[in-house]
Formats: structure tokens, sequence, C-alpha cells
């Protein structure tokens, strides 16, 4: 038998088969045997998740083969790993040259049998890798076990990759024997391991201690390997992180994929060689005419045809002229990373001569071999196309100083370079850079970067430092707001939105004096000066979420923060695409839409690889809040112990509201308090009074009122609807609402709920929770029940698991639970499967004997026979002939 050890290679996303999983081993538990079979193609990661799953369920019996492919044509090889594992006669039986010629039935029946006699508190879990390498005997062997098991505690992981060489192959069972079992009708879990997402890319560079630097490293990293995670993690390990954090160039194929690759391109012809290598120069799909007139063939279609067959290139259909694409974008890669400098500058100016405007700018580039300052004038005046995304426009900016022949042009395009990645929210860029900044010649404009940087990367000291003393800086006023001084954030902001130099410069100062005025309770002072700033669709992108981060209503606070997203994705520079993310998921939350953990997820990944360490902290919190409201406090709390950003009072607010939802979440009102402690320090509290975070007091009053302290939940109510008085309702109003039930006498009577005043669907379930649980208490039954439904419904729709659960146990104490499967039918009330131990019992046989008659294990027996005597109200096998015998059974 296998011992599992806890794995400490890092995993990351698989979220919805990791539950999957926990469903199908939850049913074994319970008596149900379950199959989960996991495809897909190499590199997907199967048997990673088979051994995270093992790892999860320490403590139980584990069996575990993997198949080999040099053993496909060994009789029962694969099945030897199990046998090996068992006791009894199986392993003996396949260790005789007559054993490897025994029937796949009787080897299965051995099999079954050794599976039933294992001892085990947990389910036998039972470990099936790599089934698309399995011998034929060992498959019927298998297919005989699995058929049988129907009572057994038994949970089977079993993984294939598709049969075909492409991954993009449908994932079919390796043998076509297996399609009967997982066919329609049977109770089996299909997972089929796509790639891994942008976010889940992100976490694994991450684990692997190598984040990335940029916000779209890791769609690039993904859309380079289509997120394989072996292919990903080599990439990871291989390269530096300045080349994944740029958007100039192709990233390499990882080496093993790039040496099969290499190995393919020397079988083709000259050619197609040829045709090959003028494509990988051309992008990742250009028209054949041109990658033939670079590559200098005639007729490409004989070449073309012969890259086809090798896998390398495809024609893409429907259109005119005819495009060609390479079969995966590492595959380009790969070719175009086999290629001399020399031959590919050659292809690149070949490339320059054929292709008009930006592009031929582009391969001139790729072709230049040292200092060329015309053609970085050029390359400056692509930069500021306003078409140019602005992390590319920044690269294009460091090539054409790169070009420059006088040290004061590349110094200028240097910190031009570096003041595009800080517009564009790329902050670890812009650091990683800050070596080559700080050797600029000293100035304002050198010493204002360098202060923004050090600001935005959390070293307050070193901000101040450099920013002191400039004229109409915007980032000081906002280090004024950090370190918790709102009104002078107000009064050097307002003057250097005037005197600051640049755009870039009165957006910060903008943002830093809204920011102060909302902190300092002045939310109205705020939105006038963000209508002052632009109003409507097309206002400033920064405005737009200034707006939705300080937002009631969450339905605004998502219209706003959307249209932010969509216009910053767009290529329009926003410094704070992290912090936007962040907030729009958490309001599509509040909200009740779909995706909104996925969306948090994103944020904090967004805020990582961007080193926006600010916006990280409040995204983790963000995260942690949602997930306890769904139950999943492992993963809350691993966002809540994430190292993101210095300690600030934006920070101290968001994780302290995390933590007590957490705490709520798990049933502990002394954790709650303990958690909000820090924010009913006055300064702190009057902040979060002023921004309209009033989850504090929500929570605060919550948990008073769970440890006894009716008095001073009171006093916080009080405080909570003095803070609500005026204001347009939002979810906090239905909160008050359910806390003032709370609070009041069990006799007195509910009053009715209110309208509608927020689209706030968990606010509103947790009220009609409490409103219905106190109408049953009053003998309202039939409104209480209707309430407590509404509720029950709303929360099974978010995935709300604490809060349903709660609602299912009032609604089972109120005698409400569903009925259960209709029961039993034939002689003396018995199954099919029943009837059929019995038949063999009764005539003496033992469990062990009965099992070998069905083929099924003992264990199945014993689970017949235990039903039995319940449903028949007998204690041993000579009742139950009795009572058999009297029925004529």
């Amino acid at each position: 038998m296998t011992t599992v050890r806890p794995t400490t290679e890092p995993f990351v996303g698989r979220v919805a088969e990791l539950a999957a999983v926990d469903d199908a081993w939850a049913a074994a538990c319970a008596g149900r045997p379950a199959l989960v079979w996991v495809d897909g193609p190499a590199g997907a990661g199967k048997s990673a998740l088979i051994a995270r799953c093992a790892a999860r369920t320490s403590g139980t019996v584990v069996l575990a083969a993997d198949g080999d492919e040099d053993e496909t044509a060994l009789a029962y090889g694969y099945l030897d790993q199990l046998a090996t594992q068992l006791p009894g006669r199986t392993s003996s039986l396949l260790g005789t040259p007559a054993g490897r010629r025994a029937d796949p039935l009787a080897v299965g029946a051995e099999l079954l049998a050794a599976l039933g006699t294992l001892p085990a508190a947990d389910p036998v879990l039972l470990l099936l890798d790599d089934l698309q390498w399995a011998d034929r005997q060992s498959v019927g062997a298998l297919l005989f076990v699995l058929r049988r098991l129907r009572h057994d505690r038994v949970l089977v992981l079993a993984g294939s990759r598709p049969a075909g060489p492409d991954p993009a192959d449908a994932p079919d069972p390796p043998d076509p024997r297996w399609e009967r079992l997982l066919g329609p009708g049977r109770d089996v879990r299909r997972l089929h391991l796509d790639g891994l997402s942008p976010a889940e890319v992100s976490d694994l560079a991450a684990a692997l201690g190598r984040p990335l630097g940029s916000t779209g490293a890791a769609e690039r990293l993904r859309a380079h390997t289509g997120g394989n995670p072996l292919y990903t993690r080599t990439l990871l390990e291989e390269l530096p992180p300045e080349v994944l954090a740029g958007t100039s160039g192709v990233l390499p194929a990882p080496r093993p994929f790039a040496a099969l690759v290499q190995a393919r391109l020397a079988r083709a012809g000259p050619d197609t060689d040829a045709l090959v290598t003028a494509a990988s120069v051309l992008g990742a799909g250009c028209p054949l005419g041109l990658a033939a007139a670079v590559a200098g063939i005639g007729d490409p279609a004989p070449a073309l045809d012969g890259a086809v067959r090798l896998g390398l290139l495809r024609e893409r259909a429907g259109t005119a002229p005819a495009r060609i694409v390479f079969a995966h974008p590492l595959v380009r890669a790969a070719v175009l990373g086999g290629l001399s400098a020399v031959r590919r500058r050659e292809l690149h100016a070949a490339a320059a001569r054929l292709l008009p405007g930006r592009d031929a700018v582009l391969h001139r580039v790729a072709a230049a071999a040292g200092p060329d300052p015309e053609l970085g004038d050029e390359l400056a005046a692509l930069a500021a196309d306003r078409g140019t995304p602005g992390a590319r426009a920044a690269d294009l900016l460091r090539a054409a100083a790169d070009l420059a022949v006088h040290p004061d042009t590349r110094e200028r395009r240097t910190l031009a370079a570096a003041r595009m990645l800080l517009d564009h929210g790329e902050i670890a860029r812009a650091a990683a850079a800050e070596p080559v900044i700080a050797r600029c010649a000293p100035g304002p404009g050198r010493d204002r970067l360098l202060g923004e940087i050090a600001l935005l990367t959390g070293r307050f000291g070193r901000a101040r430092e450099l920013l002191d003393g400039l004229p109409g800086c915007g980032a000081l006023a906002l280090l004024d707001v950090i370190e918790g001084a709102p009104e002078r954030a107000v009064r050097r902001g307002g003057a250097a939105l005037s005197a600051a130099p640049g755009p870039a410069g009165r957006r910060m100062a903008g943002f830093a004096v809204v920011l102060g005025l909302a902190a300092g309770g002045r939310r109205d002072a705020a939105g006038a000066l963000l209508d002052g700033l632009g109003a409507g669709p097309r206002a400033p992108v920064d405005a737009l979420v200034a707006r939705g981060v300080l937002a009631a209503d969450d339905e605004d606070a998502a219209l706003r923060l959307d249209a932010a997203v969509e216009r910053a994705r767009a290529g329009e520079p926003v410094r704070g695409l992290a912090l936007a993310l962040a907030f729009r998921a958490a309001a599509h939350d509040r909200l009740g839409e779909p995706g909104a953990v996925e969306g948090l997820e994103l944020a904090v990944a967004a805020a990582r690889d961007g080193g926006n360490r600010l916006a990280g902290t409040l995204a983790h919190a963000f995260a942690a809040e949602a997930l306890a409201a769904r139950g999943r406090l492992v993963p809350a709390r691993a966002h809540l112990a994430a190292d993101t950003g210095p300690r600030w009072w934006g920070a101290d607010l968001g994780t302290g509201v995390g933590a007590a939802a957490v705490a709520a979440a798990d049933g502990d009102p002394g954790a709650v308090l303990a958690a909000l402690d820090p924010l009913t320090r006055p300064e702190l509290a009057a902040r979060a009074d002023g921004l309209g975070l009033l989850a504090p007091r929500v929570l605060r009053v919550e948990a008073l009122l769970a440890t006894g302290l009716r008095d001073a939940a009171a006093a916080e109510l009080e405080v909570l609807d003095a803070r609500l008085a005026g204001r347009a309702p939002t979810r906090y109003t239905l909160d008050a609402v359910r806390l003032r039930l709370l609070l009041a006498a069990p006799d007195r009577p509910v009053p009715p709920l209110p309208g509608r005043p927020a689209r706030a669907p968990l606010a509103r379930g947790r009220l009609e929770y409490e409103a219905g649980r106190r109408l049953l208490g009053t003998g309202a039954r039939r409104a209480g029940v209707d309430l407590l439904r509404a509720a029950r419904e709303r929360f099974a729709g978010l995935g709300a698991v604490p809060d349903r659960v709660r609602c299912d146990t009032v609604l089972h104490d109120a005698g409400l639970t569903p009925p259960g499967p209709a029961g039993p039918s034939g002689v003396l009330g018995l199954t099919p499967h029943e009837r059929a131990v019995v038949g063999l019992v009764v005539r003496g046989l033992t469990n062990r004997e009965v099992a070998e008659q069905l083929f099924v294990t003992p264990r199945t027996v014993a689970y017949h026979l235990s039903n039995v005597y319940a449903k028949l109200g007998v204690t041993g096998r000579r009742q139950l002939r009795a009572v058999t015998a009297r029925a004529g059974g």
C-alpha cells in the first residue's frame, strides 16, 4: 500500500476540478464508489492534480499505478503494480508465467476480493495514472473491477491523455473498451484539463519565486504556451524576469520542445525550411505570398505541403489571398530561436524591403546591428502614436533610446519610457528601470519619477525625501493621504492641480484631493470635484476609477469601473488598473454576479505583476471576504496571510474587514471583535465612515450580540443608523434592518421588510433569514417558511454555504427537510441487490462466498446485509432465515 506524502511542488488553480474530486470523496465516504476520469494533453497537469488530490486525503489506504510507454505489450504490467500492494492471491497469481496468461476476468475477481479485505476507516483511494499506456489485459481486469464497485467505499482517480498527437484532439479514452464505463448514464465525473488562466499563470510564477513583472506578462505567457502548465513552468524557470515582462520580441520555446521542432525541421526540404523560417520572422500568421517572397522561393505550394505534413504550419481556411499560421505559438518560437543572428537579421531586412510603414520600421529595428539616429527618431514617432498601447510604446521608446547617439536623447527617451510605464500602471517595470533612471542627470523630472516609484512601491520615507520641494507635486499630496493627513493632502493637491507639470501630475493631484476629501468625511465635495474633472462616459479614466471606488451604490460602482477597465484595456493610460479591477470585482460580488471570485483573483495577479503593492493589499482583502461568504476559509486565510505591501490606514481597513468576515463565517465572534479592534481607533473609524465603509460597524454589532453584549451592540447600531441618515439606501440599509430585528425582543412583531432599496442579494437573504426565523418563533409559520425558502434559494444561488447551512438547519428543525428518494420496493421491501445477497446468505454462504458468487466485494455484501437487518428488524442470520421463510422468500 502506498503512503502519500505531502508534495512540496507548487500547485495552482484547478479549483473546480478539486471541488469535483471532493464531491466524489464525500460520495465514497457515504458508501457510493466514485470514479473521476482526468484527461488532457501531455503537460496539462493530470499527474499533479491526482497527486494533489491524494495528498488532501491523507491517512487512507492508497493503491497507485502508472503506465509506461515501453510496457504496453507486457501482460498485466500495469496491474502488477497494484497487485504487489495487495494482500491475498493476486500478487502471486501474476508472479508466474501462467499468471501472465490468466483470463482478465479471473484476475479482476481476485483483485475485487483483495480490495474487499483492506482495513480502512476512510475509503480506499485507487490512483490509476497514464492509462493510455495500460496493457490490454490490465484494462480488462480493471474494467471488471470498476463495474462491480457498488457500495464499496472506494474512490478511483484515473488519468489519461488523448490518443492523438495534437493537443486539440478530443479527449477520447485510450482504449475503446473504456467507453461503456464512461458513457452516458454512468456515475463518472469527467474532468478535461485546459490550460491555466492568466491569473493562475501569475500564481504559478509567484509560487516558483519568479513573479512576473508586468500586468500583461501572464496573458502573453498564457497565449504563448496555451496555458500548458509544463511549458509555462519551464519558461518561468528558464527566462529572466525582464524577458517575461517585456512586450518586444517573441518569447522562446522551452528547450525540450524546441529540440523536437528543430528535429522536425531538419527533415524538411530546402524550400519548406526556407518558407517556415521566413514565416517565423513575420509573425504568428502572415500571407503565404509574403513568406515566399521573404524566403526567395517561387511556387510555395509544395513547400507549404511539406510544412503541414510536419505539423509546423497550417493554411487558414477561407482567406484570400492565402494566409498561413503556425500550428502553435511555441512552434514559431522554436523556429525563430533556432536561427542564427545573421540569418535572422537578413530575413528581417528582406521583410522591411517588402512591407510599408510601421511594419517596415519594426523589421528595420530587428535587423539593426548598432546605433541608428534616423531609425531611432522613426521609432520614437511610432511610440508617440495614440494607437500604440502604453507598455508597447514604452518598449519602443527604450529601443529608440538604444538607437540614439547623443546621451541627452538617450536620457530623455529613457525618462519618457518610464513615465509611460507609470501612467499605465506598470509600476514593477518602472521600478526595474530605477537604476538606469538614477544614472540620468539630476533634475526635477528624474527626481519626480524616482519619488513616484518609491511612493507606489511603499517606500514612503524615500518618496518624501525625493519629492519634498518639487513644484506642483501631486504625488506628495497622495503621500499625505496615505500617511493619514487628508486635510493637508487637500491643500497641497489643490495647489498642485494648477501647477503640476503635465497631465499625469494633475491626475495624481486630483486623485489625492478627491481621496483626501472623502477620507475627511466630505464625500459630496469629492463628488463635485470629480464632476469638475469630467463627467459622462468619456470622462478621464482615472476619474472613472475614483468614482467607482468611492461610489456608495454597487451598481453605479460596477458600471463606472467596467467602463474604466474596458478603456484601460483598449490602451488608454490609467495608473489604477489593479485598483479598478479589485473594486470592480468586489462590486460585482456584492451584486451577486457570477465570476466575481475569479475577477478578484485576476485583480490580485494584476497588482502583484504590475508591482502595485498598495492595491494588492486591498485585492487580497476583498478576495478573503468573498471567499469567506462562500465558506472557503482556507483560501480566504491564505489571502489574508499574503505579504503584499506596506502598512497604511487603507490596508488596515481592508484586512481588518476581511479577517472579521472570515472569523464570522467560522462562527467565532470573539475573533471578529479582535480583528475589528484596531479599526475602532477614532481616526481610523472616522476615515472608514467618511469613505462610506460601514462594514466594520455591521460586523461589530453582529459579534457583540453573539457574545451577549447587547448594550454595546445597541450603541454601535445607533452610530450606524446615524451614518445612514440622509443617505441613499445601500446594502448597509438592509443590514441595519436585520440588526434591529436581532436586537428586538423575541415576542416583538416583525415589521414589513423594506422593498428593494438596493441590489444586494446577500444582505437581503440574511434579512429574509432572520425575519423568517423570528416569524416561525412567533407562530407565523407560513410567512416564516416563505421567507426562509426565499433566503435559502438566494444563498444557494450565491454559493453562500455558511448562510445556506444555517437556513437548512432552521428549516430542518421546523420539520421542513425535503423528502428523500423513494423507498425500496419488492418482496420484503428489499432492492434487487439486497434480495440477491439474502438469497445466498440464507443458503449458508459466508460474506466472502457471497461476494465471489456476485462478483462484488465482501464490504458490499456487509453493506447490503446491514440495510436488510435494519429494514426487517432482525439482528442475525438465523432471524433472517425465519423472516424470509415466512415471507416465502
